[in-house]
């Protein structure tokens, strides 16, 4: 395999419309129809997936955000991104680190949030962002 390339990684983002929150490479949004997808070419590109947060994704810009705090416009769709009161998932590294990834995003449950259960499963502005492993002075171009 080929060493993991900063270059790559921001075709990446591109392609998966993925958006990191800030100039680096935690925190990278990705949308629930592409996260599978998305950590799949992560992965496959030699990248180590270190942990999961997690956003609701607002629709509208004028939306007000239900379980999440404040947060970025989205790059690629009309909403925004409000960030979750929760504590990151840590991924195990694993030989089967994509099975892994997505045992903790299909599994995620918050918790109960104005009476109602928040899941990935059930929930659908629930949304994943990867933190990945990279050097520490990469950032990103987005």
């Amino acid at each position: 395999m080929t060493k993991p390339t900063k270059a790559r990684l921001d075709g990446l983002l591109e392609e998966y419309k993925a958006q990191p929150v800030g100039d680096g490479y935690i925190d990278i949004v990705v949308s629930r129809e592409n996260y599978h997808s998305f950590a799949r070419a992560i992965i496959e590109s030699g990248f180590l997936i270190e942990a999961i947060s997690w956003w609701e994704y607002l629709e509208s810009i004028d939306a007000p955000n239900t379980y999440g705090m404040g947060g970025p416009r989205s790059r690629f769709y009309p909403g925004w991104f409000a960030e979750t009161c929760t504590d990151v998932d840590d991924v195990p590294h694993s030989n089967n680190a994509l099975a892994t990834v997505v045992e903790i995003v299909e599994g995620k449950v918050l918790g109960e949030y104005g009476g109602e259960q928040v899941s990935f499963k059930e929930t659908k502005s629930l949304t994943p962002a990867f933190w990945l492993q990279v050097d520490e002075n990469w950032k990103s171009r987005q």
